[in-house]
């Protein structure tokens, strides 16, 4: 009962404008994912970092984590370092192999060679979807589902990484 997990219209920005009883709560939610690593794969032959040239595109390899509520199973989690403009899709490690419908632990993955552009200040900016057993994916932008308290916002996860030497 009360505003606990109501996910509230886009129109809406006070909660007294709406009927709260009438709601339904969040039961169930859909897809997420995040990423916890990000590092250089494309150094010189002499183990030397190469020059960050913004607008340049470096290979990095990134990690990280999906889950998918209802017990739906992530079967695949796609890394992009251009805005969406390629995908590269990413090994799933631990939590993989979780029973058909009954995934409710997080898979973990990694993504050994994305191809990331470089920003002005010499960072990469990267972005993960996952896909459930329904072929549920993430969003590109919270657009769609924004709403004031902010819940339910399952758009791509974004992370600016500064690549540094040896990194």
């Amino acid at each position: 009962r009360g505003l606990n997990y109501k996910v509230l219209p886009p129109s809406v920005v006070d909660a007294s404008e709406v009927d709260l009883d009438s709601m339904p709560g969040l039961g169930e939610v859909s897809v997420f994912s995040g990423i916890t690593s990000v590092s250089r794969v494309d150094d010189d032959a002499d183990g030397g970092a190469k020059k960050m040239v913004p607008g340049e595109t470096v290979m990095v390899k990134a990690s990280g984590w999906a889950w998918a509520g209802g017990g739906r199973n992530v079967v695949r989690v796609d890394v992009t370092g251009n805005n969406g403009e390629s995908w590269s899709t990413s090994n799933l490690t631990q939590g993989s192999d979780q029973p058909y419908g009954r995934a409710w632990a997080w898979v973990f993955w990694e993504c050994p060679a994305v191809p990331a552009v470089v920003c002005e200040d010499g960072s990469v900016e990267l972005s993960s979807k996952a896909v459930d057993a329904s072929f549920n994916s993430q969003p590109g932008n919270i657009s769609p589902l924004w709403n004031v308290r902010g819940l339910a916002n399952n758009s791509w996860f974004r992370t600016q990484h500064r690549l540094v030497a040896g990194q």
